[in-house]
């Protein structure tokens, strides 16, 4: 996207897609409208549907080869961080390196830690907080 603002300014689209239709759309209109980068968050149990972000944003590669796909946060203490290193390191590849893996802890819906079997009081939370 060009505007008459800094030349190495980025702008990103961050969004919620539920279903097929609304990421090719989505991913479309972001390649065609110019957008630097696409973000989706993470929530396992919310108030309104969220689809994986991970697939999300694989479908989305799929359909762009030139938008930076990001995860805006992801929600790390509902998995297991093995098994997200190597879906993570996977996509990567896949991407061509266009991924962009924010990270967080969480913890401000308690149900989602509870449908994941995981504590919503560890010792790292209360270090990033600031407590």
């Amino acid at each position: 996207m060009n505007l008459p603002l800094e030349k190495d300014m980025k702008f990103g689209w961050m969004t919620s897609m539920d279903n097929l239709a609304a990421v090719k759309q989505t991913t479309k209109l972001a390649d065609e409208i110019g957008m630097d980068s696409l973000w989706v968050g993470d929530h396992i149990a919310f108030a309104v549907p969220i689809m994986d972000p991970l697939l999300q944003l694989a479908q989305a590669a799929a359909l762009s080869d030139r938008l930076i796909l990001g995860t805006s946060v992801f929600l790390l203490p509902l998995r297991h961080p093995t098994t997200v290193a190597k879906q993570v390191s996977t996509l990567d590849r896949l991407t061509d390196g266009r991924l962009i893996f924010g990270v967080g802890i969480g913890g401000e819906f308690p149900n989602e830690f509870a449908a994941c079997g995981c504590m919503t009081r560890y010792p790292a939370f209360a270090v990033a907080r600031g407590f």
